[in-house]
């Protein structure tokens, strides 16, 4: 990648916003070739001339800021593509959800509030009309099916949702510190993967991504890969992307989203524990699949319930009536 690509890129992704660290070092080094005194131009960027020195001097800049290619970059770039890909896909479900909550519950006093930036484990809150928080809300997308869920956990494929046996926990540890109720809202496209939506993002996006991952001057490097999310989402036309992302977003629209509580998933895992976690049935898992979660499978038709039917209670039940419902484990 030169350094004219690179900033066109840049252009795109961050548009008039701040560049990361060290490729606000960037702006500085145009204004050097400019004109402008090194020490003048290392002092609005913050930096010190010697290390801006090393920036104007260096005979490849992109390298000097990001370093080589490593012998193994396309591998890597692999794996930063199937990261990003998952990374729109959440995007495009999160979309889908809010319109689906905003057609169905209406110009309530029942507020929807965006908290994915908190970087935790809740991407929506609900308030009520005081600003109470009432519950919280977890977006779930599955798009690999488990092909041995029949022999595994007695469910087809095509039927199985699996959800770590922590996050239920925490989920439920949340819940009852917090006296909120804490709902998964999950949705599924089969084969819709991040590897499959990876495959589609330019090439240089990409070699962008994977050259931030593994700087080591690199700083915040998930804040690089969300803010390539955050530009392709909004707006996919400066990407060449359009009619990609309203493809994947309309097969998003379509699918059947549902709904369960941690109080219902934590009931079902008791219940189902060793018929659905079959982890536990597995000798040396832990040491035979290292780095695999320990699941609980779901039947996406009997347990879980729609999201629509939920958004209707809220509606027209109440938030009492709801709440009931969720407490009880029912939804």
């Amino acid at each position: 990648m030169t350094l004219e690509q690179l900033e066109r890129l840049l252009g795109r992704i961050y548009g008039e916003a701040a560049r990361p660290k060290p490729l606000h070092l960037l702006a500085a080094l145009r204004e050097v070739r400019s004109g402008v005194p090194l020490q003048d131009a290392a002092r609005s960027a913050r930096t010190t001339a010697a290390n801006l020195d090393k920036l104007v001097q260096a005979t490849d800049p992109v390298v000097h800021l990001l370093g080589e290619a490593a012998s193994d970059r396309p591998e890597k770039e692999q794996k930063v593509r199937a990261t990003i890909g998952q990374l729109i896909i959440g995007n495009l479900a999160e979309q889908v959800f809010e319109d689906t909550y905003r057609r169905t519950v209406g110009s309530t006093q029942l507020q929807l509030e965006d908290d994915r930036s908190g970087g935790g484990d809740t991407d929506y809150l609900v308030r009520n009309g005081e600003g109470r928080q009432v519950f919280r809300l977890n977006i779930k997308f599955h798009g690999s099916q488990f092909r041995k869920a029949q022999e595994l956990v007695g469910l087809p494929p095509e039927d199985s949702f699996a959800l770590a046996t922590y996050k239920i926990y925490s989920a439920l540890q949340k819940q009852e510190r917090e006296h909120l109720p804490y709902i998964f809202v999950v949705v599924g496209v089969p084969n819709l993967t991040g590897a499959v939506v990876g495959d589609t993002m330019p090439t240089d996006v990409i070699e962008f991504a994977t050259m931030a991952r593994h700087s080591a001057r690199f700083h915040g490097k998930r804040k690089v890969e969300d803010a390539i999310v955050q530009a392709i989402t909004a707006q996919p036309a400066d990407f060449g992307l359009s009619d990609t992302l309203n493809g994947f977003l309309a097969q998003i629209r379509n699918a059947i989203w549902r709904v369960i509580s941690a109080r219902r998933a934590d009931a079902l895992l008791r219940e189902k524990l060793f018929e659905r976690a079959y982890a536990l049935r597995v000798r040396g898992f832990a040491m035979n699949y290292r780095g695999a979660e320990l699941d609980m499978h779901f039947s996406i038709s009997a347990d879980l319930h729609s999201l629509e039917d939920m958004l209707r209670i809220l509606r027209d039940d109440g938030l009492h009536a709801l709440s009931v419902y969720l407490e009880r484990g029912t939804y």
